[in-house]
């Protein structure tokens, strides 16, 4: 297993580039975005992503962790496989990617080609219950994204309580939720309401 490979690049082949590291050549497949970044001759360092499955093994490459990230959040998603998921990291950068899905636009992510409209429902929904992870790896609109860090955990802590998902949407509104520093802020706020 590859964490990363650093070496030259002898050339580039639209989907992948051979990395040339002390005279053995190693497939790279790479999205587009990251095709436009490096150049033939240069020496680069690629966070690698092991793609292995039964009938095949492939090595995919990106010039940051937190792109790699994002690929492997996408791979999670149902009906996403690798070909899919280097098509979205080929259309958007990872902070736009955040942004789209913590808005939940669907119609921006089905810009991507062959995502249609049903698995870009999928890549929200799957993905904005990982929206703790996200905050973790995106920095842009972190406000939107920390909001929905918040709604999530707030649900949580009120279900465990044995509030049902309607009471809780009667206590709290967005406009409220999006004002919430911590997620403790916004369970003691809500508590105070049901506390007659």
């Amino acid at each position: 297993m590859f964490e990363y490979l650093k070496g030259k690049i002898e050339y580039k082949k639209g989907d992948y580039v051979a990395l040339d590291v002390n005279g053995i050549g190693y497939r790279v497949n790479i999205s587009l975005r990251v095709y436009d970044e490096v150049e033939t001759g240069k020496n680069v360092k690629f966070y690698i992503y092991n793609y292995i499955r039964e009938d095949t093994y492939k090595l995919i490459g990106f010039l940051n962790e937190r792109d790699r990230k994002a690929f492997e959040l996408l791979l999670g998603v149902k009906g996403i496989g690798m070909s899919l998921a280097l098509s979205v990291m080929s259309t958007f950068d990872v902070d736009t990617l955040a942004t789209v899905i913590a808005s939940g636009d669907y119609k921006t992510l089905k810009r991507v080609p062959k995502l249609g409209e049903k698995k870009a429902h999928q890549v929200i929904l799957d993905l904005k219950g990982k929206v703790k992870k996200l905050g973790g790896l995106f920095d842009q609109d972190s406000d939107i994204i920390n909001t929905f860090a918040i709604e999530d955990e707030l649900y949580e802590a009120l279900e465990s309580l044995g509030y049902s998902k309607k009471e809780i949407d009667s206590l709290v509104s967005k406009e409220e939720l999006m004002s919430f520093k911590t997620v403790e802020e916004a369970i003691k706020s809500v508590l105070k309401k049901v506390r007659y």
